[in-house]
């Protein structure tokens, strides 16, 4: 399992200071910059076939908005401030 905080490396890689990024924009780029394993690649849930690896993506991006070192327009996009 890929752990937050190489998730979090890859995406300040990614994201900017002046454009919002969608976050079916930061899945994919994360997903090529990141070895992810198939543990990732497992459901997130027995009720949900979206792989771990997105739902921990969101998390790293909500804890990281709480600590306001990533801004959240509201609608499933990013930026950092």
């Amino acid at each position: 399992m890929t752990h937050h905080s190489v998730l979090w490396d890859a995406i300040q890689r990614i994201l900017r200071r002046d454009q919002w990024m969608e976050l079916s924009e930061i899945y994919d780029r994360v997903a090529s910059l990141v070895q992810l394993d198939d543990e990732d690649f497992q459901p997130q849930s027995p009720t949900s076939n979206i792989p771990k690896w997105k739902r921990n993506v969101r998390n790293v991006l909500q804890y990281r908005k709480r600590t306001r070192e990533v801004l959240w327009n509201g609608k499933a996009a990013y930026r950092l401030p």
